[in-house]
């Protein structure tokens, strides 16, 4: 049971790093494609971290921001699943 615990950790850890950044960049770059936004504009929503650009250039609620919405929070529930097997490391 142990070992599926940690199992757990480490993959939801390794899907976060690897998939879900790549997929939160792709639906950004659909965005920005998509409502033919400035040069600067773009690179701000491409490029600040966090999603903080997305969220202040991208005003409206259209389904591209639904999506990414679910998928900042599907990205938090692994993260803190795949912070358990750093919790445990340190212990």
């Amino acid at each position: 049971m142990f070992e599926l615990m940690v199992g757990t950790s480490i993959i939801s850890l390794l899907i976060t790093i690897g998939g879900m950044t790549l997929a939160l960049f792709l639906l950004r770059l659909v965005e920005v494609i998509t409502r033919r936004i400035n040069a600067i504009d773009a690179l701000i929503i491409l490029f600040v971290p966090f999603s903080i650009g997305y969220f202040l250039r991208v005003p409206s609620n259209g389904f591209v921001k639904k999506i990414y919405r679910g998928l900042i929070i599907l990205l938090f529930v692994l993260l803190l699943l795949g912070s358990f097997f750093i919790f445990y490391m340190q212990k």
